[in-house]
């Protein structure tokens, strides 16, 4: 028997914050070397069926390994589709117990990433979150900072103002967070303690030289080689942490380009973030410094949550139990591809 859980049924069993207590907890087992991460594939695909990327890791330590798939255009994906499905394996015997809609847990597993790096690199009063994007994981940046750290206002930088502005109406309703638009990048990132790029930029949406001393900066969206959104000075000026600085040197756009060009080397990348979490590396130095946190998003992260997720909907009865083995299929009405 497999485990079915809709959208609908992983948003009712998973708040934010617990997100990011289950995924600060899966960082500190990735340093530890108790994680097994395979490489992720990534493939462009003709037309517009966008992109294919699928991410796994094993977590030996919580009995589970499993794989994520996501594909589509972000910005074209069309409603009332599945675009992200997560399949979690039995570690003892291999055979497949869950498959997961996996959209909220995306956002809730990416978001949670930028919430722990705020949690052990932004200054402790940090009240004031810059916010370089306006789309479908904003919300959850948002979201994830405003669990660890005190905001008081959020600055939205979108190209659509009027996007940004009613994105801004949408958090004050739903965080209970005072936001507003802004109509410049730099309005966004100046005078905010903390900042984060949520974006399919393809060119720098922040400039270094905007930093103010002791800002927190997440990168969260230029997790591709053609994507790009801080330029050089933003990691010049910064003490640099990645979740996985092979993958981010790899294929982090804006990074590559950096390194290439001889603006840093990769001596400037300090740490990964388990490291820190885990108290071999030191996070901030003093409140002056700046700090940077470049999130590729790895598949030990979806699997933790989908393991917590699956061990919770057991406890309350949630979701839908199929015998994908049964002989006796209910018929189904032709499906015409669009």
């Amino acid at each position: 028997m497999v485990l079915i859980l809709s959208e609908r049924d992983v948003a009712s069993l998973l708040s934010m914050t617990e997100g990011v207590t289950l995924v600060e907890q899966a960082f500190r087992e990735y340093s530890r070397g108790q994680v097994i991460l395979p490489p992720r594939l990534s493939q462009d695909l003709p037309g517009t069926a966008g992109a294919f990327r699928v991410v796994s890791a094993a977590l030996p330590a919580m009995g589970v390994f499993g794989l994520k798939t996501l594909t589509g255009y972000p910005g074209r994906r069309a409603p009332n589709e599945t675009y992200f499905v997560l399949l979690l394996f039995e570690m003892e015997t291999g055979a497949l117990r869950a498959i997961l809609s996996a959209n909220y847990l995306t956002g809730i597993r990416t978001g949670a990433a930028t919430g722990v790096a705020v949690k052990y690199l932004a200054r402790q009063d940090a009240n004031i979150h810059g916010v370089l994007g306006a789309g479908a994981q904003a919300k959850y940046q948002i979201e994830a900072v405003a669990s660890v750290r005190p905001i008081e206002l959020v600055k939205i930088f979108a190209p659509n103002y009027q996007k940004a502005s009613a994105f801004a109406d949408s958090i004050k309703t739903e965080l209970r967070i005072n936001a507003h638009a802004v109509r410049h990048p730099q309005d966004a990132v100046s005078g905010s303690s903390i900042v984060t790029a949520i974006t399919t930029a393809r060119e720098p949406v922040v400039l270094g030289k905007w930093l103010d001393d002791g800002t927190h900066i997440t990168s969260a969206g230029a997790n591709g080689r053609a994507k790009m959104e801080l330029d050089p000075a933003c990691f010049s000026r910064s003490r640099v942490v990645t979740d996985c600085q092979s993958l981010a040197m790899e294929e982090a756009g804006d990074l590559r380009a950096a390194l290439q060009n001889g603006d840093i080397t990769p001596q400037l990348l300090y740490a990964e973030l388990g490291d820190v979490i885990n108290g071999t590396k030191n996070g901030r130095i003093d409140d002056r410094e700046l700090t940077l946190f470049k999130s590729m998003g790895l598949g030990f992260q979806d699997i933790a949550v989908a393991a917590f997720l699956v061990a919770r909907a057991v406890e309350t009865g949630t979701g839908t139990m199929v015998d994908l083995e049964g002989t006796a299929l209910a018929s189904v009405a032709p499906y015409s591809m669009r």
